[in-house]
């Protein structure tokens, strides 16, 4: 591995050093110390007066402040303590993600001291709920509320102050949040909206909500008195007020290789095992791009240990960090380590930039790279890139390591490439991804021209487009761009469109129980565990695997099979042991059934919920291809004479391996037409193709007649 090598300029912020003089009263230990006591030390305590004066005469107020200053589980309790939840009010926070959600309605709960989670402090995301009508603090996803407005109370009435938390992150929900709320402060003169930033781009957010010119004044004519025409009378307008909070950090040296790493993930992990051997204090966090890079990481980090020192496993523990990870294991990373005498190595996705603040880091490594989505309107191919991080995010990443003391990140890429290269910050996800369940959404909170929406950035027209005619084709929207009655059933659904139209199809094939457990399948990191690398043992686990899979593997390509798995389990109830021997992913197979029974509930409103059974294994295998191909008929393709598969509108070659599809592998069979619901960019270049199955191409004219016109 290149080594490192320490710039003259180490800090990583100009003003660390000049703060590290303010901060040095609070001790290391900060966290042991009484929970009164670590209320009155956070940063944003000292601005408690200010952010309340500024909720009674401003209707918007934008909290700038880094992470760990104390905004997400603070501001709410100073509203809840001071009258905002009283008359039936509640206060909501939204966050970009659920464990966000989770842990802080955890955190302020305990903090509260009036019940468990769900009484008087609440969370609400996807697929989990748990809140009830005496709760006064509510947690949730913009994702979460955007439900909300769509399907029950568009004021969103019930709340009188509404928190957007990492408003910079930029995602589509939020964005849409913003757009939303921008709408209802015309209405609703006694809401306050405060938008939360971790990144200096506090005016943006203000502009955008009351615009340059705060003060006006307009010539109008009276009522009561018509004549009167140049009377000059006050306008209300939306006010408001920017509050910046100085953070809690200590300064943070940051090195940079020397020459570029050819592999990060193995950089990755070798910096991360000699920190841990080496520091004395603290735990290490190791930023990776995506759930399979750190699940590679671990294997290697676990590889090494079992071959130079096995004793290393009683001295460091590597745990995995990224959303689609279960909940309780997520929660594992918050909990204080069994032994102080044991390091962690925390693996985390960029959920750990600004979301969540994992405990005592003291070391940060920060591979400089992040999978995003993107989309492309030419190839209608949804991507999930690696990209190099922007500057802020950087910045952000290395922060991490000076919460508790001085600390120190290492860069896995060079330092001109950080000055010259990186972008200053990410670009919006508005900008960049699909945008079908944004227009859908609009449609169903009642806006029926999309250009109309106020948003911070606008979108591309050829994005806004083919959304239009996603919709279009799945039947959501008429030729008049309005909302149909399927669409408005598509919109109740806390998946994507495509999800939502394959998931209503279920009722009309009468195996509504298998198609949501297909989806509940589609919503976590695969059930599968597939061996990795090309060793002798891994070469048997292989054999051991396709032998085990082969058991529930049907023909037809990946739907049924997923099904298989799931009716498998309701007849047996796979334990880990089971599971370990079934080659299966004992906590994402559990997660599937818990949102496939959500998924059924939410299809109860709309029909009776069946189910095919074993027994007719063929006409169960069409019916469950009939829906998914409702859904995705987009992604259909066709194998060429070259043997290689073409989308058929775009005639785009794409990739089906035997890594991501068992359709491929022996078991399956030859398919001159198939369907597949994931696409990503392959690590040989390409598009490859998830979960896969093959279809008769009659279903297309029968299913969707007018996108094949």
């Amino acid at each position: 591995m290149s080594g490192f090598w320490k710039p003259e300029s180490s800090k990583l912020l100009d003003k660390e050093s000049s703060r590290d003089r303010e901060v040095g009263s609070i001790p290391f230990n900060f966290s042991n110390a009484p929970l009164a006591q670590q209320r009155l030390l956070l940063p944003i305590y000292k601005h408690k007066r200010q952010i309340l004066y500024a909720l009674e005469h401003h209707r918007v107020t934008v909290i700038v402040g880094e992470t760990s200053t104390g905004k997400s589980t603070q501001v709410p309790q100073y509203l809840f303590d001071n009258g905002w939840c009283e008359n039936d009010f509640q206060v909501a926070c939204t966050q970009p993600r659920r464990i966000a959600a989770q842990t802080l309605a955890q955190r302020v709960s305990h903090e509260i001291g009036k019940g468990p989670v769900g009484t008087t402090v609440g969370y609400s995301v996807r697929f989990d709920d748990k809140t009830s009508e005496n709760t006064k603090i509510k947690f949730l996803t913009d994702g979460m509320l955007l439900r909300e407005a769509t399907l029950y109370d568009p004021m969103l009435s019930r709340y009188s102050v509404i928190m957007v938390d990492e408003a910079h992150e930029r995602n589509i929900n939020s964005d849409t949040v913003l757009g939303l709320l921008k709408k209802i402060l015309r209405k609703r003169k006694d809401i306050r909206i405060i938008i939360c930033s971790a990144t200096i781009n506090a005016e943006k957010f203000l502009d955008y909500f009351v615009g340059k010119t705060v003060a006006t004044k307009k010539r109008k004519r009276r009522w009561d008195n018509p004549t009167a025409s140049n009377e000059v009378v006050d306008v209300e307008k939306t006010t408001g007020t920017i509050i910046s909070v100085d953070g809690r950090q200590f300064s943070v040296d940051v090195m940079y290789l020397q020459t570029p790493s050819n592999n990060y993930i193995r950089s990755c992990i070798e910096t991360a095992l000699r920190i841990s051997e080496g520091a004395k204090t603290g735990d290490v966090l190791c930023f990776l791009p995506s759930a399979e890079d750190i699940d590679q990481a671990i294997k290697l980090g676990e590889d090494y240990m079992d071959n130079h020192d096995p004793s290393m496993h009683k001295r460091v523990t590597l745990m995995p960090l990224y959303a689609s990870l279960p909940y309780k294991l997520q929660a594992q990373i918050f909990q204080a380590p069994s032994s102080t005498n044991t390091k962690r190595i925390i693996l985390a996705t960029n959920i750990a930039e600004t979301s969540v603040t994992v405990p005592r880091i003291t070391h940060v490594v920060d591979s400089g790279l992040v999978k995003l989505p993107y989309f492309d309107p030419r190839t209608n191919f949804d991507r999930l890139v690696v990209v190099p991080i922007s500057k802020a995010s950087a910045q952000q990443r290395a922060g991490r390591g000076g919460r508790l003391q001085a600390g120190f990140c290492y860069r896995l890429y060079t330092e001109d490439f950080y000055a010259n290269k990186m972008e200053k910050t990410t670009q919006p996800e508005m900008l960049r991804t699909n945008l079908t369940s944004f227009v859908l959404s609009l449609k169903a909170l009642g806006v029926e021209n999309v250009l109309t929406f106020d948003l911070m950035d606008l979108p591309s027209i050829e994005t806004l487009a083919h959304a239009l005619e996603t919709l279009f084709a799945l039947g959501a929207i008429d030729e008049d761009t309005q909302l149909t009655k399927l669409g408005l059933d598509m919109s109740s659904f806390p998946t994507e469109p495509r999800v939502s139209r394959m998931l209503l199809e279920s009722l009309n094939e009468g195996c509504a129980r298998e198609v949501a457990g297909v989806a509940s399948t589609l919503q976590v990191q695969s059930i599968f565990v597939t061996p990795r690398g090309g060793s002798a043992r891994r070469q048997q686990q292989q054999l051991d695997f396709e032998a085990a899979i082969s058991e529930v593997v049907d023909s037809s390509g990946d739907h049924v099979t997923l099904a298989n798995v799931l009716s498998e389990h309701d007849d047996y109830g796979f334990d880990r042991e089971d599971c370990t021997e079934r080659y299966l992913n004992f906590m994402a197979l559990k997660r599937s059934v818990e949102i496939r029974n959500q998924l059924m509930r939410f299809l109860r409103k709309f029909g009776r919920v069946r189910s095919l059974g074993m027994a007719e294994v063929q006409a169960r295998s069409i019916a469950i291809r009939k829906c998914v191909t409702a859904g995705f008929f987009f992604n259909v393709a066709k194998m060429n004479n070259d043997g290689r598969y073409y989308t058929i509108r775009r005639d785009r070659k794409i990739l089906v391996t035997p890594g991501h599809s068992s359709i491929f592998r022996s078991h399956g069979g030859y398919s001159e037409y198939i369907v597949f619901c994931e696409t990503h960019d392959g690590a040989r270049g390409g598009i490859e193709l998830n979960s896969v199955s093959s279809i008769d191409p009659r279903w297309l004219r029968e299913l969707a007649p007018h996108y094949w016109e």
